[in-house]
């Protein structure tokens, strides 16, 4: 029986002879319960890098710097290969420290995601926080993202409300890239099929929520895609569109990668768990997130680390991506970030890890745990 992110991380400790280390409470969303909690350690580790138990929800890069959000905001130089991660000023509000669930990178400005409601400052070590107009302070920013490629720059913040009812809510605003004011996507108001992603391909703008895509060309226009994938019974996640610009990208909770070239008529292909699951335990993968290196399509899972294969390819030929060895081989990968030759892989309760394509020499099987 594989160890969970959680055993993983405190052999590890124990291993570096750490001490014991403070415990904050990490908020995220979740489909179904509204919010869930994950146990991370704040204590900076005696090589200055992150704790290997956060949960980590986005990386982006602004004025220089990395930025993470997990729980808390660090930020690391772009331009050291050790880096030094350092924990930044949080959001405020009512005299008290906010947790960051999501950035998005704006020029050189952050947008930060909070537990209530979104804020902005220039990035810096000790952000000066205002809170952003358009999203009501009540409201639990579950992502907030820049739309790739999108031709007007669009931010996207993904709220979830009535936290406290018996079925919460969600909602999607969206910016034009300066994250100074949200405004509501009109299709995309109080619905309960959680919104996960977007991207910009074929002229239009496409988001997965619940087991439902919806495209529109513009956001304004976003509804249910008359070309639904088949297969499309479970939850969708993440949205991509390959380098080439010729291939757009879905994943499903059911483990199919569903494949457009147009827009309109899909194809799909399957991706099975590696190594084989028992006849105790034969439920499909649950896919998560993209992202490309070189021919390469990588792709998230839950609790099976990432699996690849080569762009136009068929997913059923995919492989399961790093070893055995490594932090990612059971991680829950929430989200993907590539900046150049860096990529970033953060995880649910697996921390951060990255891997420097400038020294793998075509080889994705070793990552670094930040």
């Amino acid at each position: 029986m594989g160890l969970t992110g959680r055993r993983r991380g405190a052999l590890a400790a124990a291993a570096r002879g750490m001490g014991a280390a403070a415990v904050i409470l990490a908020l995220a969303g979740c489909e179904g319960r509204g919010i869930f909690y994950t146990l991370a350690t704040e204590a900076r580790r005696d090589n200055g890098n992150l704790n290997d138990e956060l949960t980590a929800t986005a990386v982006v890069r602004a004025g220089g710097y990395y930025y993470l959000a997990a729980g808390g905001a660090w930020r690391a130089p772009d331009r050291d290969k050790n880096r030094d991660w350092q924990p930044v000023a949080r959001p405020r509000s009512r005299g008290e420290e906010l947790l960051v669930l999501g950035l998005a990178a704006a020029g050189n400005d952050l947008c930060a995601g909070t537990e209530r409601g979104l804020f902005r400052a220039a990035a810096a070590a000790s952000p000066d926080w205002k809170q952003v107009a358009g999203v009501a302070a009540g409201e639990q920013v579950q992502r907030v993202f820049a739309v790739p490629r999108s031709p007007d720059g669009k931010l996207l913040a993904i709220t979830i409300t009535k936290l406290g009812e018996a079925q919460h809510t969600y909602r999607v605003y969206a910016s034009d890239a300066d994250c100074r004011s949200f405004s509501p996507v009109k299709g995309m108001q109080d619905t309960a099929s959680r919104p996960v992603d977007a991207a910009y391909a074929f002229g239009a703008y496409w988001m997965t929520a619940g087991a439902k895509l919806y495209r529109g060309e513009t956001l304004a226009e976003l509804a249910e895609h008359e070309e639904q994938p088949e297969g499309g019974d479970g939850s969708y996640e993440g949205v991509f569109l390959n380098a080439a610009r010729d291939r757009l990208y879905v994943a499903g909770g059911n483990g199919l990668v569903h494949i457009t070239t147009d827009g309109n008529t899909w194809t799909k292909g399957e991706i099975k768990r590696q190594p084989q699951p028992s006849a105790a335990d034969d439920s499909a993968l649950a896919l998560t997130a993209f992202t490309q290196i070189d021919r390469t399509i990588l792709v998230g899972t839950r609790d099976h680390g990432f699996y690849r294969f080569e762009d136009g390819s068929s997913p059923d030929d995919a492989t399961r991506g790093p070893r055995l060895t490594s932090q990612l081989y059971e991680a829950h990968v929430t989200r993907f970030a590539r900046f150049g030759n860096i990529v970033f892989a953060a995880t649910a309760g697996d921390g951060l890890s990255s891997i420097d394509l400038s020294e793998a020499g075509g080889r994705l099987e070793i990552w670094n745990w930040e």
